[in-house]
């Protein structure tokens, strides 16, 4: 059995950046995720060990989010892509340099991160109940069926969800495919 410590270690930012993909907010996310910790804490002593720690960890996590979500209908999104020229350039380089290869020209750089910025907030204006099993599964590489049995939903139900994301995220870039 490991630590809080060595979960914390282990997962903590995996179920930050859960958060922030599904609020949108860094301080959000971080207060969701200190909020998910402690629940963790609290109920260490009560995990039998039926599953990964991850997918109970995961399991507390989407809970909590999706109450936080319901509570909270009125967001005030905050830009995920939003950065200054100079930080866009400056990541540029550092992937150049991890590629090895040559720098991107700054319009190539700018395009990208455009097109990121336009999937992401499709993504944001998705409702939750589509936008949780989309993200969970898309981002997160969970299977249909821990994303069932996460969020309580049959794995029928959840497909339905997520082509249903799908289908919204086709019809909100679809006019804008000229920009993407």
């Amino acid at each position: 059995m490991m630590t809080f410590e060595e979960i914390y270690q282990e997962y903590g930012e995996r179920i930050l950046n859960l958060a922030y993909r599904m609020i949108g907010r860094e301080d959000a996310a971080r207060d969701l995720t200190q909020d998910i910790f402690i629940k963790v804490y609290e109920n260490l002593a009560s995990f039998r060990g039926d599953a990964q720690v991850y997918t109970w960890i995961h399991r507390i996590a989407t809970n909590h989010i999706l109450n936080y979500l319901k509570k909270n209908r009125r967001w005030h999104w905050l830009n995920l892509m939003d950065k200054s020229i100079g930080e866009v350039l400056q990541e540029a380089e550092v992937e150049a340099d991890i590629r090895g290869g040559g720098m991107p020209r700054p319009d190539q750089v700018l395009e990208k991160r455009q097109r990121e910025k336009l999937v992401w907030e499709a993504i944001r204006s998705l409702p939750a109940k589509y936008r949780v099993p989309f993200v969970l599964h898309r981002y997160e590489g969970m299977s249909y069926q821990e994303i069932a049995d996460q969020i309580g939903l049959s794995l029928s139900a959840l497909e339905a969800r997520i082509h249903r994301a799908k289908k919204m995220l086709v019809g909100k870039l679809e006019p804008l495919a000229g920009d993407i």
